[in-house]
C-alpha cells in the first residue's frame, strides 16, 4: 500500500488545493470544521462538518476554502486493499457521517506512521490501520444509512461514549453539539428512548463487564477506571443492571469459563 498524503489540515486563510487537477490516488476526505468547496469532474459539492468525501484515480479534483476556520482530515492512497473496497460497493462521492473520535484517532495512527522515515515503516501496521479505517467508514455509512435518527444525536452518542469514563456533565455533551442543554436533553431523549446519563451509564456497566470478565484488576479498580464516583454506587447500579453483586457476577463467570 502506498501513502501519498495522510493527515490533517486547518485553513486559517483562504486555500486551493495546489496540485494537478487529475488524481494518481484515492484521496478520502473527512471534513471537521468550517466548510469548503470541492469539485470533483466539474460538479460542486459544499463540505460541511462530517461530509465524507471519495474521490477515485483519475477524477479531477479541486478545493477550495473561501472562509477560515476550515479544518479536515484526508487520506491519499493506493493499493489492492483500496480498490478491492472500492469495488465492495457503490462510492457516493459526498456523504455525510457522525464524526467519531475513535475514527479521527485512527487516523492520526496512519498519519504517524506515515510519516516515520522509510526503514522505520511497517508496511503491515499501515495497511491494517487503513482497513480498519474503511471498516468504520463502511459502518458510519451504513448507520447513516439505516439510522433515521437526526445526526445530531448521533454526535451526541460518539461524544458519550467517547467520553464515558470521565465526569463529563450534560452541559459538554450540549457544548459538543452547539446545543442548549435542554434541547439536548429532549432530543437525546426523543431518539433513543433514554436519558444522556442513562445512556453514559450502560457504557460504563459494559465496560466494568468486560474487565471483570478479562482482566485480574480489583472491583475497586474496575469501578473507578470504568467512570463510576464510587464503588457503593458502581455496587448498586450494577446489581440493578445484573440482578446480583459485582463479586457473585465475577464468580460465577469465572466458573462457566472453567468448566
Amino acid at each position: 500500500m502506498e501513502i501519498g498524503f495522510c493527515g490533517y489540515s486547518y485553513h486559517t486563510t483562504s486555500y486551493t488545493f495546489p496540485f494537478p487537477n487529475q488524481l494518481e490516488t484515492y484521496l478520502i476526505r473527512l471534513q471537521t470544521e468550517g466548510t469548503a468547496r470541492v469539485v470533483i469532474n466539474g460538479e460542486t459539492y459544499a463540505a460541511r462538518p462530517g461530509d465524507l468525501l471519495l474521490v477515485r484515480p483519475g477524477d479531477d479534483y479541486a478545493l477550495h476554502v473561501d472562509t477560515p476556520a476550515s479544518g479536515d482530515y484526508h487520506l491519499f492512497c493506493l493499493g489492492a486493499p483500496l480498490d478491492a473496497w472500492w469495488e465492495e460497493a457503490p462510492r457516493q462521492t459526498m456523504t455525510s457521517i457522525p464524526i467519531d473520535a475513535r475514527m479521527l484517532s485512527l487516523w492520526q495512527h496512519i498519519t504517524e506512521e506515515a510519516r516515520r522515515p522509510a526503514i522505520d515503516q511497517d508496511e503491515r501496521i499501515i495497511e491494517t490501520l487503513v482497513q480498519a479505517l474503511l471498516f468504520m467508514l463502511d459502518r458510519a455509512m451504513h448507520e447513516n444509512r439505516m439510522n433515521t435518527r437526526p445526526p445530531v444525536v448521533s454526535r451526541m452518542m460518539r461524544y458519550i461514549e467517547s467520553h464515558a469514563t470521565d465526569d463529563f456533565k450534560v452541559a459538554d455533551v450540549a457544548d459538543a453539539v452547539g446545543l442548549s442543554v435542554s434541547r439536548t436533553v429532549h432530543l437525546f431523549k426523543e431518539a433513543t428512548g433514554l436519558t444522556i446519563i442513562a445512556y453514559a451509564q450502560s457504557i460504563r456497566l459494559q465496560l466494568a463487564e468486560e474487565q471483570m470478565r478479562y482482566t485480574q484488576h480489583s472491583l475497586e479498580q474496575i469501578a473507578e477506571q470504568s467512570g463510576f464516583h464510587s464503588y457503593p454506587y458502581f455496587h448498586r447500579i450494577f446489581k440493578r443492571k445484573y440482578g446480583v453483586a459485582p463479586g457473585v457476577y465475577r464468580t460465577l463467570q469465572q466458573k462457566n469459563e472453567n468448566k
